[in-house]
């Protein structure tokens, strides 16, 4: 009898929860599908992104046809090093270490700066620097990268080099009034302006994994600190229980208080710290409880319990919400449903997750060319969809964790 994968998968999936009180839980993941999906759009960056350097081209149109690319930027090539090596942890015969390997040494050849250390914001096609502003943005996934090469690949360079990275992001993107600056000039003078807190939640991401990594203490308290700074600062409560973090801030790390003023919640990021606190409890233990106070804001305010998947913000001083449906913000929201639910068994948690499943399997994931489509606002047939193809970072890190949820 001839049974092909995914049927196999099935069958061993009911053996397992006949002797296996979680299963029941588990075998609701798709990991079939978080697994295919995976080994499609990585397929389709390794045959269309190489460079001889071993850099990276992020831009393409929709049909994989390279888009103009002046200058590299350490955000996009940091995330796919990041890619490929999540990549080698679930399909290690398709030569993906490599690839990341060879993209983490570019970054620490050509991005690192000799003279002041961190890394620059951009590179010319030809690896000099252009933009040598430092951003703890682009610093958050550069660690991120190095953290998972080396917990995957074993490589103590990459741990060196993010230990490094780690000790001098702590002595030069720390705001003394919390958080992180956002940019610094090459010699790590802050450069004023308001603050936000996207760096700050993947700097906390990036920590988490730096920990997991090498057991770091120091890269423990980081996390720590991050976390807290949210927990306590950032955090706004509801009356009723739940609760959010702003996107912008003064200098001062007060929210900006009105649409007007540029104030708003972006949904997609309160899934995001959903998921991240989760996983931080191992941390502190309160982050947990943090995480479902954000989780149930974001599902109140953000959530479509007709169609599946969220909105793009909310805004401080009330006013229309912004419902329009993007492409990472899905990925982001299927993440932290899943989180969630395998945390608690939440029967409503798991219905939402097989929703914005189908909503990303029929909207999102592009059966034409491969890859995802770029959407600002679904459907892509009323025009809501650029002719691009998004950078994979969202898509993987969503799989990655299904695939480790499911056999954990």
């Amino acid at each position: 009898m001839n049974i092909n994968r995914r049927s196999a998968l099935a069958l061993l999936a009911a053996l397992a929860a006949c002797s296996d009180p979680d299963a029941r839980i588990r075998n609701r993941i798709d990991t079939g599908w978080h697994r295919d999906d995976l080994e499609a759009l990585l397929l389709h960056w390794h045959d269309h992104a190489l460079r001889p350097d071993g850099s990276f081209q992020l831009a393409f149109n929709r049909a994989w046809q390279p888009l103009p690319q002046a200058e590299l930027e350490l955000i996009g090539q940091a995330r796919l090093v990041y890619a490929f090596a999540a990549g080698h942890e679930f399909i290690p015969d398709a030569g993906y270490l490599k690839v990341a390997r060879r993209g983490a040494d570019y970054l620490l050849q050509r991005f690192r700066d000799p003279v002041h250390g961190g890394f620059f914001h951009t590179v010319g096609a030809d690896g000099t620097p252009r933009a040598s502003i430092k951003r703890a943005y682009g610093h958050a996934f550069a660690l991120l990268a190095l953290a998972e090469l080396y917990r995957i690949g074993g490589d103590v360079r990459y741990r060196d080099a993010a230990l490094q990275a780690w000790r001098e992001i702590e002595l030069n993107f720390f705001d003394p009034a919390g958080g992180l600056y956002n940019e610094c000039e090459r010699d790590f003078k802050p450069i004023p302006g308001a603050r936000t807190q996207n760096p700050v939640m993947h700097m906390f991401e990036a920590l988490l994994a730096l920990r997991e990594a090498t057991g770091d203490k120091m890269a423990e308290a980081g996390a720590r600190r991050l976390g807290d700074f949210v927990a306590y600062k950032l955090l706004q409560g509801q009356a009723e229980g739940s609760a959010h973090i702003p996107e912008w801030y003064g200098e001062d790390w007060k929210p900006l208080p009105t649409r007007e003023a540029g104030g708003y919640i972006d949904l997609g990021h309160q899934f995001e710290w959903s998921h991240l606190l989760a996983t931080g409890a191992v941390v502190s233990p309160i982050y947990s409880q943090v995480a479902e106070r954000v989780l149930s804001y974001a599902l109140a305010a953000g959530y479509d319990d007709i169609d599946g998947g969220c909105g793009q913000r909310a805004f401080p001083d009330g006013g229309k919400l912004d419902t329009r449906k993007g492409w990472w913000q899905q990925a982001e929201c299927l993440h932290a449903l899943m989180v969630a639910a395998k945390e608690t068994a939440r029967n409503d948690l798991w219905r939402r997750y097989e929703q914005t499943q189908e909503l990303i399997k029929k909207q999102l994931v592009d059966a034409e060319h491969g890859g995802w489509r770029a959407a600002e606002a679904l459907p892509c047939k009323s025009g809501g969809c650029q002719d691009v193809q998004p950078d994979p970072y969202h898509m993987v890190r969503l799989h990655q964790a299904a695939l480790k949820l499911a056999s954990g």
